[in-house]
């Protein structure tokens, strides 16, 4: 087991589950109305329309699909929206800000950009290798598994944030020197 030194934020920093589901489902609509809003009206080849016909002749119904180009899309859009803000001067997404969270590395710093599309590669990936059956499945339950880890964990740390040495914390958590080594 690897022994990290850092310095622990005082009190109950770390941010739950709920609070953090609560910021991803903000992030998550606000992608999503803007990948719909140009599919629909900028950008056509991101979605494919379906009808299903009613074989007795009755009504028929439409539905839109993404494309592979539309989930590609989504994928990059997604690694960019998180992994650009998270590295940024706010240290958040937007739903994070909306939520008073902020990522950060184990001494309260903000996080490389390297270390932001690593540490969100569980709601990104996905969207990439969306066209691959059996690949997706395994990346999909690799992914839940990581971001439920969050509810079981002391420090509310996911797979992925333990993986790229970063907490999510609650936006005033304060910083305390490292313990000094004896």
């Amino acid at each position: 087991m690897v022994n990290r030194k850092f310095s622990m934020p005082e009190g109950d920093p770390f941010a739950g589950f709920w609070r953090r589901a609560g910021a991803w489902f903000v992030d998550a609509f606000l992608i999503y109305a803007v990948y719909l809003f140009i599919a629909f009206f900028v950008w056509d080849d991101l979605l494919t329309k379906q009808v299903i016909e009613d074989p007795a002749g009755g009504a028929s119904l439409s539905a839109y699909a993404p494309t592979l180009l539309g989930l590609l899309m989504v994928g990059v859009a997604v690694w960019a929206y998180l992994a650009l803000q998270e590295c940024s001067k706010a240290q958040a997404t937007l739903g994070k800000r909306l939520f008073g969270l902020r990522v950060c590395n184990y001494n309260g710093d903000r996080i490389s950009l390297l270390t932001a599309s690593y540490r969100t590669w569980p709601l990104w990936l996905p969207g990439l290798i969306n066209s691959v059956a059996i690949l997706d499945l395994i990346i999909s339950l690799a992914a839940l598994a990581a971001c439920l880890s969050v509810a079981f964990t002391k420090q509310k740390q996911g797979l992925h944030d333990m993986m790229a040495g970063c907490l999510v914390v609650k936006r005033r958590a304060v910083f305390s020197d490292p313990p000094p080594s004896i």
